[in-house]
């Protein structure tokens, strides 16, 4: 897939929070490795599930993988 670019596409760092929950780490966990407060790592997810129009944490995951923003097989972090 191609990663849409642009101002509404997610940053480097939104790619890594999406890349993090996918592999089931939760907010809190996210927010520690990648040095972020709980409330930023939410506001992220919230901004990228309405970039993307859904509802759900599952969707966004499903339309992440879409939109090639994050890699599909399971890789070392």
């Amino acid at each position: 897939g191609v990663v849409e670019q642009g101002p509404h596409a997610p940053d480097a760092t939104d790619l890594q929070v999406l890349s993090l929950l996918l592999a089931g780490l939760t907010d809190a966990s996210v927010a520690k490795q990648l040095d972020l407060g709980l409330r930023t790592v939410q506001r992220r997810v919230k901004r990228l599930m309405e970039l993307t129009g859904v509802s759900t944490r599952l969707q966004l995951g499903w339309h992440a993988y879409e939109r090639g923003w994050v890699a599909r097989e399971p890789h070392d972090v």
